[in-house]
């Protein structure tokens, strides 16, 4: 029988830092169960966000080549962003994936949510796989990020990671979930 194990209980929260909406840092006093206190447990506070494996046709998957800043390197990325203040994850995906691509998803299949940062928090990355994707409207630009758009086939997704060329980690989940047996067995979101 396993062990049940307890949560810690917040005893104080302040903010440190708050530069809404991007990023808040709060410090904790938080107890254990065995009863020890940490007075400076810090947790960060960003928007969370969601990830698309987008497929179109004969399998091939929409693909980003772009700079990233927190790696400060080059690589593959998938389409997504953030969720808006009330936002359902499904409705951003949607708006982001018409947004960044100009398409729109024959059907939709949630991957999970998983928070970012196992001891501080952060933000959760909502990931989803879709399919059947089709161009219905050019894509918006504004982003801060310069992008080549290409279409990989998922040996050549495989192959780039293999290579180092899949810098975040959120994207390397995705693409295992999305490519995964199991995720084919995951009911649809619609």
């Amino acid at each position: 029988m396993p062990k049940e194990l307890k949560p810690w209980t917040v005893v104080a929260s302040r903010t440190v830092l708050d530069a809404a909406p991007h990023l808040r840092v709060r410090v904790e006093t938080v107890e254990l169960p065995d009863g020890r206190r940490v007075d400076d447990y810090y947790q960060l506070d960003m928007p969370s966000f969601v990830c698309i494996f987008a497929e179109a046709d004969a399998g091939r998957v929409i693909t980003y080549r772009q700079y990233r800043h927190g790696p400060r390197r080059v690589g593959f990325v998938f389409p997504g962003g953030h969720i808006e203040p009330g936002e359902e994850p499904l409705a951003a995906a949607r708006r982001e994936l018409l947004e960044e691509t100009g398409c729109e998803a024959a059907a939709w299949t949630g991957l999970g949510a998983y928070t970012v940062h196992g001891n501080q928090g952060g933000p959760v990355a909502h990931l989803f796989r879709a399919t059947g994707c089709r161009r219905v409207a050019p894509p918006v630009g504004g982003d801060l990020e310069e992008a080549e758009v290409l279409l990989l086939s998922r040996a050549e997704l495989w192959a780039a990671a293999g290579r180092g060329e899949i810098p975040l980690l959120c994207q390397m989940a995705l693409l295992a979930l999305a490519t995964a047996p199991a995720c084919v067995d995951r009911a649809a979101v619609e």
